[in-house]
């Protein structure tokens, strides 16, 4: 399998040329995009639990998930493009390294 930010960065390249934004409004594009897809992985989930005006089940499972997989991998562009040097793995891997780290403290406390 190629290289997580290999692809990440091919995805970016795609979203950049779609948007036909200028360049300094790509980043913002980009950013806000996650939480375009967070929102939608969120109505999915009410309408998956039938949380509507009519109590409807609408949605599933696995779209859901997809939205959610669409919420991150948005995440992921995003950091790619504001960490122009190549960083974006270092970024990655630091913050999950912080955010494991304070999880087993916090789980061994309780």
């Amino acid at each position: 399998m190629e290289d997580l930010w290999v692809q990440i960065r091919e995805l970016r390249g795609r979203d950049e040329r779609r948007s036909g934004a200028p360049d300094e409004a790509k980043e913002l594009l980009l950013v806000t995009k996650v939480s375009e897809e967070a929102n939608e992985a969120a109505e999915l989930y009410r309408r998956m639990k039938g949380w509507g005006t009519d109590g409807v089940v609408s949605a599933t499972p696995p779209e859901v998930q997809d939205e959610i997989c669409a919420a991150i991998m948005a995440g992921m562009v995003a950091l790619d493009r504001l960490s122009p040097d190549g960083s974006a793995d270092g970024a990655w891997r630091s913050y999950l390294k912080y955010g494991y780290d304070r999880a087993k403290k916090e789980n061994a406390a309780s």
